[in-house]
């Protein structure tokens, strides 16, 4: 008898919800939320004025706390749902109708931990992704979407880009040179700079050179990610495409296009890259979402245990030093074994930029500061 709207202004059952959903698509609007975000609430804000079935002036605080029973016993909502949809609708009480006194508590949300990929398993995913299928139906243009499947998850995994992010990115926001793109949209509406491995800067080149059809419509020339007719692509398009690269690969885990953020986050965390270096990365607004996306495999953190617990390696003790005067805490002169260290690291530097794995401006950075740190002695206190 009631219908379901799915988006502000389509039709209901009631002519006076779609004005209140218009309300609060303002209001969401003003405050920059994002387009799924409005889309989201003014589906909530819908469904919950269709329960009711009365003009919002009379709800009341029971009312309220019936809808919250409703979503909990009858649909049997989890707390996460539950807590998106009464945010919603708290928006439209507090702000909209001005009715702070119906404000629900929501449930705590529950962190469900994520299984991300292994190195490995991206890797045989974006092996599966690169392989050459043929279209359906004699497709036009580029029949082959390989290219451009193998491209995509590279900017979802080494970029770190989300799905919505991936489809809306422009070849103007690319810098292959410097191995760099800008986000052009996505949550938050950001437009930060990140980084590109090489393989994926190779993988949009030959994208590029080789897979990227003609665009249908001079609008969509801008756009990189096309589809095999050469339209835009909308985010939920990737997850067929990596769930099917993923079950040819034999993966077993949950695979979807937001895993490859996650991945990226934890094997970062896992090779011991700072939260800060990893939040510039990821473009996570707080220290506290890069923790929440961070999931350390089990070898990682028994490996890290049994280094400082394992008796086979016991670890030096912690001994109090007494704090030096002010003349004693002078530099000392170097000593040949510390000399000796120094030369060590700076061998160390040398074979990582010879094997690739940093460059040469990262080189002459790490080798100066070895060198300032030569010309000191570190002033100890507390604990050595």
């Amino acid at each position: 008898m009631r219908t379901q709207t799915q988006s502000v202004g389509r039709t209901t059952s009631y002519p006076w919800i779609r004005e209140e959903g218009e309300r609060l698509g303002a209001y969401l609007r003003a405050e920059k939320r994002s387009k799924r975000t409005i889309e989201q609430y003014a589906k909530t804000l819908s469904d919950f004025l269709e329960w009711f079935g009365k003009q919002p002036r009379i709800l009341t605080e029971d009312s309220m706390q019936r809808w919250k029973e409703y979503l909990s016993v009858k649909k049997g909502y989890c707390e996460n749902t539950m807590s998106t949809m009464i945010a919603a609708v708290n928006q439209y009480t507090g702000r909209i109708l001005k009715r702070p006194d119906l404000e629900m508590r929501a449930p705590r949300r529950v962190i469900r931990t994520k299984i991300p990929l292994t190195e490995d398993e991206v890797s045989r995913i974006l092996e599966e992704a690169g392989k050459s299928r043929v279209g359906k139906n004699g497709s036009p243009n580029n029949a082959d979407a390989s290219l451009r499947d193998h491209a995509a998850i590279c900017l979802m995994y080494y970029g770190g880009l989300r799905a919505s992010e991936a489809v809306n990115l422009r070849i103007s926001d690319l810098d292959l040179e410097k191995k760099k793109l800008r986000v052009h949209a996505g949550k938050g509406n950001d437009y930060s700079m990140v980084n590109l491995s090489d393989e994926a800067v190779a993988s949009i080149r030959a994208y590029l050179d080789r897979g990227r059809p003609t665009p249908r419509k001079p609008e969509y020339a801008d756009y990189l990610l096309l589809s095999i007719r050469g339209s835009t692509m909308m985010g939920t398009h990737l997850w067929p495409r990596v769930k099917k690269a993923a079950f040819c690969a034999g993966i077993e885990k949950n695979v979807h296009p937001h895993i490859f953020r996650h991945s990226m986050i934890t094997h970062m965390a896992e090779k011991g890259i700072s939260a800060s270096l990893i939040q510039a990365q990821s473009r996570h607004k707080s220290l506290d979402m890069v923790q929440r996306y961070t999931h350390l495999s089990e070898p990682v953190v028994r490996d890290a245990y049994d280094l400082v617990f394992s008796k086979k390696n016991p670890q030096k003790s912690l001994q109090p030093t007494v704090v030096k005067s002010a003349q004693e805490q002078s530099v000392p002169p170097r000593t040949s074994s510390s000399t000796d260290m120094d030369e060590d690291r700076k061998t160390k530097l040398l074979d990582l930029f010879l094997d690739g794995k940093i460059p040469e401006n990262k080189l002459e950075k790490l080798l100066s500061i070895v060198d300032r740190a030569s010309a000191r002695e570190p002033i100890m206190s507390g604990y050595t």
